[in-house]
């Protein structure tokens, strides 16, 4: 098996180990908290968007004028067709579980 290039490869491969369900994909970033229309969010989903964000905005337009790449790992914690508890990220033992997932996978892609 070849050795992943992408550290989106490396995401998928040692976050699901946490229990968390992982999904990558794209991401819609903005800086209009809130804002978010019914129309947008039509458009965005049929493009295949995940979720709408705001803080990664900043991160994605640093890496676009440096021209390098970023990947964003985040965590869902509210959404508008979820009908359990809004803002439940877990545990602190689950999220300290995520965050040696993300170490794990960025020191797999560094080699």
């Amino acid at each position: 098996m070849a050795c992943p290039t992408r550290i989106e490869s490396h995401f998928e491969h040692e976050l699901p180990a946490t229990g968390w369900a992982v999904r990558a994909g794209r991401v819609w970033t903005t800086d209009a908290p809130y804002r978010e229309t019914s129309e947008e969010i039509r458009r965005w989903g049929a493009e295949g968007v995940l979720a709408v964000e705001m803080q990664a905005a900043s991160l994605f337009a640093f890496a676009s004028a440096r021209r390098v790449n970023v990947a964003v790992v985040a965590m869902v914690s509210n959404a508008i067709d979820h009908e359990g508890d809004q803002f439940n990220t877990g545990t602190e033992s689950e999220g300290l579980g995520i965050l040696k997932g993300i170490a794990r996978a960025g020191a797999a892609f560094l080699g």
